[in-house]
């Protein structure tokens, strides 16, 4: 907890020293946001024909009565912001047809999104049908299309727009990485693909600066090895694999070093622009600390294994997935860190919004967490 603290605190002080950030000091009045299933709250329902499990129960059920789209029984990371910021929830890119269905920001994050796009993992002969074409880049496009339909003019009110909004970039990155190890790529060339992750993700950024984004959170990956759907994945007999939470020390690495590669593109795009915060949102510790004491947070004894799922140690089988006729579901949601093996539950994602996201947030509009 130590350590979510320290990059707590690092953050309130980047967003401090860009304090002239928001017109007249006052807090964020949109929200825009990018990324994969982690953000998605319908583009994907809308996008991909048929949708898939993530369309039927028990996805939804805790806050919503319904699947809605969100890869979870409830409320995830961007929805938390937004309450605890006053917004209404986003509506997703592909959900709007007006202006005024843009009023209060946009989510263009898509399920299965990737930073890179096709032609890098063709060039990599990885079979593109299971990537959503909606990269990072692709995303980017939406949200110029909107910024017209809000603003059609350049100029002062276009400037207003973009200094008084909060924009979310990420998490993203993650499914680069995921599709190739679960087409069978090794470790050691999936590495080799970080700093060309990263690249996008920071193209993106200084594509937003450059549109005059005063603040731009960007949040690092999750720690995959202790993703119930890595863990049957890549189940091994080899304890050395494991960590002291039983986590698989591999996927983790590899989750460290985009971390530090992105924290360190995040640090020079921060010197270079001076007058934009762009903050670090740590996910990864954040996700530890729930793993590592979850009855701290009101959850139960078994942080790895997933609420919704086909059975199995994890209660994760990668041929029956949580909304699925035979798939299971755990009486309370709110009792699991892990909601279908790949995502979080509703109660995870507040806590990791919480712990991660919030206080810096708050902190630039004169507020405490909730």
């Amino acid at each position: 907890m130590a350590e979510v603290a320290s990059r707590v605190l690092v953050a309130v002080m980047l967003l401090g020293a860009a304090s002239s950030a928001l017109a007249g000091g006052g807090c964020f009045t949109r929200l825009f946001s990018f990324g994969d299933s982690i953000n998605d709250n319908g583009n994907w329902m809308r996008y991909a024909q048929p949708p898939g499990p993530v369309a039927r129960p028990p996805y939804g059920e805790t806050f919503f009565g319904r699947p809605n789209g969100r890869f979870s029984d409830g409320r995830i990371i961007i929805d938390h912001i937004a309450d605890v910021l006053g917004i209404p929830f986003l509506t997703p890119y592909l959900a709007g047809n007006s202006s005024e269905d843009y009023a209060h920001g946009a989510n263009f994050a898509v399920g299965s999104a990737t930073a890179l796009g096709h032609n890098y993992f063709r060039r990599k002969r990885l079979d593109v049908r299971f990537f959503t074409p909606y990269s990072l880049h692709w995303q980017m496009s939406w949200l110029k299309k909107v910024l017209r339909m809000l603003s059609p003019e350049q100029g002062a009110g276009r400037s207003d727009l973009m200094a008084s909004s909060l924009f979310l970039v990420g998490e993203v990155g993650g499914n680069d990485y995921n599709q190739a190890l679960f087409q069978g790529r090794s470790v050691d060339e999936v590495e080799t693909y970080v700093t060309d992750v990263v690249a996008a993700i920071s193209a993106s950024i200084t594509e937003l600066i450059r549109l005059g984004a005063k603040t731009i959170v960007v949040p690092g990956n999750f720690p995959i090895g202790c993703n119930p759907g890595y863990l049957t994945k890549f189940q091994s007999n080899d304890t050395a694999q494991y960590d002291s939470m039983g986590c698989l020390r591999w996927p983790n690495d590899l989750t460290k070093l985009h971390n530090r590669e992105l924290r360190a593109e995040l640090a020079e795009l921060a010197r270079r622009h001076p007058g934009v915060a762009v903050v670090y949102a740590d996910y990864y510790a954040a996700a530890m600390d729930l793993i590592a004491d979850p009855r701290k947070h009101g959850f139960g004894g078994e942080p790895l294994v997933s609420c919704c799922g086909g059975g199995g140690p994890y209660n994760t089988d990668l041929a029956v997935r949580c909304g699925m006729g035979t798939a299971t579901a755990c009486r309370d949601p709110n009792t699991a860190v892990s909601w279908d093996g790949f995502h979080f539950t509703e109660h995870a994602y507040k806590v990791i919004a919480e712990d991660a996201v919030l206080p810096p947030i708050l902190a630039r509009c004169g507020r405490r967490r909730p």
